[in-house]
């Protein structure tokens, strides 16, 4: 042990005369009662801020000054981080700054388009929601329009297969397109979200509100105002549900530049649902002369599709794809944009080919290949979703977000360097097979519905309700998928979650099974009556 030479009797050491290397020793002669510093400082502070509160009513408001003298903003910026820095928020460097931490933190870059969590989980709910019904009502189209090249053989589950299918992805489009348009109306990023907090701190400040530095009551008030006004950004702005506000989204994405062409792609496509919707609506319509339903399904297939293909033009413009790139830029967007557009160029085809009744049989053939190309493209964007692009092939600012595919970069815990987000690919494709199961077992209920006999109409309405009972699950799970981010690791929520996978997958062969014999009974059933009466 070190000996030390303490001071005589009566007398403390000072920090500034006695200052050990290693440690501070305090000797005091005479024993007495120390206040913990703690609490010392703590009833320090208590009674600076009550003598604080007694004259801040003395003090002049001098926010009308600040605001004659332009200086509203600046004043707001500055308390915001001196309160911050109070309450213990400020933070030192993270590391070098790269290029990287500038791609992840700059404008254009993930905290630019997604500044609080309620924003990033409304556009990642959102664009899944448009990539589920979008590939969805591709399977609808794609299998009524290779049913349809069997018409006259399907008998009574003609309509049921054909007709009531094409309904079910008018259904599915009409939702994607709608959420399209909502999305890119509402876009928003983070310049808007602190512009929307300046506009409340300026009312709070004009309402004779400021925050007291002093006083610690003050500063958990503002600390609670402050994370309950971010939550609720999202909620206070004007939101719009029309999807027809053409001069607000232009100039909303405008502001934010980025182009109109993800407003016309979404709007253009909306539209065009409504055009097939006219011919559906006057095929159902009893009474019609059929001459008129012809004319009127002739007119808005083609406009439909006309549409379509403008939408599919559209994406590509946002996309690029009439720009020259080299082969390592074309990304997800880019395919999926294509296929949109190809997809679209086979619908018009089909619309036109289909006026005469002679080729059916084609027009049938174009619809199936132009709503299978529609299928790998909406595919294309679950696959983006999975990579976190929530722009899908219609927003393409929403994905590039700092890799060099386009993908978020991401910095993993201990490692050295940030490295891209990559998706899952189990987890896609089983979100396609949910699709497909609902899909399946929609054509079953179908069939049971309008095309089979039942001794009383309970009875037939089990049988409907058994066969809809796939849809109901996959539906489920597809929510579930929605909200889930990754798959459970704890027992036993993460067996569960795979067995419902496979169930699902049960599922859908049973459905299948259960479609594909009652079209083998029914094409079996009129074979034997064309033997009959060739007999």
């Amino acid at each position: 042990k070190r000996s030390k030479t303490l001071p005589p009797d009566g007398q403390s050491v000072s920090f500034d005369d006695y200052r050990p290397p290693q440690r501070t020793v305090s000797v005091i002669a005479e024993p007495e009662t120390v206040q913990p510093p703690q609490s010392q400082a703590r009833r320090n502070t208590s009674r600076v801020s009550k003598s604080s509160c007694e004259s801040i009513g003395d003090l002049p408001d001098l926010m009308s000054r600040i605001e004659d003298m332009g200086l509203t903003e600046e004043y707001i910026a500055y308390r915001e981080r001196y309160l911050g820095w109070r309450q213990g928020k400020a933070q030192g460097a993270g590391g070098e700054l790269s290029v990287a931490a500038l791609q992840m933190t700059g404008r254009g870059g993930w905290g630019y388009w997604y500044p609080t969590l309620e924003e990033w989980q409304w556009k990642r709910t959102l664009s899944y929601w448009i990539a589920v019904t979008f590939f969805e009502g591709s399977l609808f189209f794609m299998f009524s329009s290779f049913f349809g090249c069997y018409g006259e053989r399907l008998g009574v589950l003609r309509s049921s297969l054909t007709l009531w299918g094409y309904t079910a992805g008018k259904v599915n489009y009409f939702i994607c397109t709608y959420l399209m348009c909502l999305e890119t109306i509402n876009m928003t990023n983070a310049d808007e979200h602190s512009g929307q907090k300046g506009k409340k701190e300026r009312s709070r400040a004009k309402n004779g509100r400021p925050a007291e530095d002093g006083d610690d009551t003050d500063f958990s008030d503002t600390e609670s105002d402050t994370s309950s006004e971010e939550g609720s950004n999202l909620d206070q702005r004007s939101f719009h549900v029309w999807p027809f506000h053409l001069r607000t989204a232009l100039a909303n994405l405008r502001r934010l530049g980025v182009g109109p062409w993800p407003y016309f792609a979404s709007v253009v496509y909306f539209l065009g649902v409504w055009a097939f919707t006219v011919g559906l609506v006057s095929e159902l319509t009893p009474g019609i002369p059929e001459e008129v339903v012809k004319w009127t399904l002739f007119s808005s297939f083609v406009v439909g599709s006309i549409l379509f293909t403008a939408g599919g033009v559209f994406e590509c413009i946002e996309n690029g794809v009439f720009q020259w790139v080299s082969c390592r830029d074309i990304g997800q967007g880019y395919v999926g944009a294509v296929l949109n557009t190809f997809g679209g160029v086979f619908f018009l085809l089909g619309s036109l080919v289909g006026y005469s009744k002679a080729f059916a049989l084609h027009a049938n053939l174009a619809f199936g290949v132009g709503s299978a190309v529609y299928c790998f493209g909406s595919a294309v964007m679950i696959i983006m979703w999975k990579d976190e692009q929530f722009g899908l092939t219609f927003l393409a600012v929403l994905n590039h977000l700092g890799g060099d595919h386009g993908r978020p970069i991401v910095k993993r815990k201990g490692a050295d360097r940030v490295e891209e987000n990559t998706f899952s690919v189990r987890g896609a494709c089983f979100i396609m097979i949910y699709c497909l199961t609902a899909t399946v077992s929609v054509y079953d209920f179908f069939c049971v519905m309008f095309a089979s006999a039942a001794p009383t109409h309970l009875l037939l309405m089990e049988r409907a309700f058994n066969s809809l009972l796939p849809c109901i699950f996959a539906h489920m799970m597809l929510a579930l998928n929605s909200g889930v981010y990754k798959t459970p690791s704890m027992a036993p929520f993460h067996q569960l979650y795979i067995a419902c996978r496979w169930i699902a997958a049960i599922m859908t062969a049973n459905s299948a099974c259960r479609v594909v014999q009652r079209i083998q009974m029914i094409m079996w059933e009129g074979d034997a009556a064309q033997v009959v009466d060739s007999v």
